[in-house]
């Protein structure tokens, strides 16, 4: 039986570590606090600590092969799966590194295919219909900074996967709390894109246990159906929970933004997603009740 590894254990790596120890997969995950270890070992998630041993010399260069106090067990398993934060928007500029490390460490040991969980901000600065081929703005740090982590992971010599994700919704992350502070906001008119943690965790589940075929890299957008602009999708969320609606600016001219577009992984995998409509989920009694709880 196929075993994983995930390193970067978070609100979506739970829920696809539960999913996978339900179906007697073997499993391991990395977390860095103490506070995750805490929250892994409620949920009886097998865990050993991940604190990449990346250091500078003199100059400035990165040594990969600092992997004192590395637990081997990470990197003994089938399948690698990269779900660490980019943490951009905190000032950190080593994601790329951090990757770069994790294959290297991936090569050394028994991995067979690794399985990237990137972001569609990668399109960021991009407008209309973007799909995996897009020219991407590599002008932009974040951009760029993506764009390395992927080409850090394409060089692993087997199989890879990357996906890019949408913006992530479910339990614990209803989009009706999102947008609450006291402001007016931007780009009313710009298009949602969203995916569901259920679908994400589908498809996961879905190419870990994939037969190997054609190509050895791949790289999808796991994205959503949901036809809505922004002010339309966000004041809906909030009214579901009976939160004062978020207010937008009026716009001078309105521009519908990006639109991901995820058409290859659904021909290729034959994936249906669960939740194609977010709009129908935010209506879901079920759904409603919980997050007011």
């Amino acid at each position: 039986m196929t075993s994983v590894s995930i390193i970067g254990c978070g609100w979506l790596g739970q829920a696809l570590a539960q999913r996978l120890l339900a179906n007697h997969t073997k499993l391991i995950a990395s977390y860095q606090s103490a506070q995750s270890h805490d929250k892994l070992n409620a949920l009886n998630i097998p865990a050993t600590q991940l604190i990449l041993p990346l250091v500078d010399d003199v100059m400035g260069r990165k040594h990969l092969d600092n992997i004192t106090g590395v637990d081997p067990q990470l990197f003994q398993q089938d399948v690698l799966i990269i779900a660490i934060p980019p943490q951009l928007k905190k000032g950190r500029v080593d994601y790329p590194q951090k990757i770069q490390q994790l294959v290297h460490l991936a090569e050394l040991g028994k991995t067979q295919h690794i399985i990237l969980l990137n972001s569609t901000a990668i399109y960021n600065g991009l407008v209309g219909k973007v799909d995996e081929a897009s020219q991407l703005n590599v002008n932009a740090e974040k951009v760029a900074s993506l764009l390395a982590a992927e080409q850090a992971v394409k060089s692993f010599s087997k199989r890879v996967h990357i996906l890019r994700l949408a913006g992530l919704v479910g339990p614990d992350r209803h989009p009706g709390k999102f947008l609450q502070a006291k402001r007016v906001f931007e780009n009313a008119s710009a298009t949602v894109n969203l995916v569901h943690q259920t679908d994400v965790v589908n498809i996961l589940d879905r190419l870990i246990h994939l037969n190997s075929t054609g190509s050895k890299q791949h790289i999808y957008n796991v994205v959503s159906s949901t036809e809505s602009d922004r002010q339309g999708y966000y004041q809906l969320a909030a009214q579901a929970l009976n939160l004062p609606l978020p207010q937008f600016a009026i716009e001078r001219e309105q521009s519908s933004g990006k639109k991901i577009i995820g058409a290859a992984l659904r021909d290729e995998l034959a994936y249906h997603y669960t939740h194609d409509d977010l709009l129908a989920w935010l209506k879901a009694p079920d759904v409603t009740a919980l997050d007011r709880a």
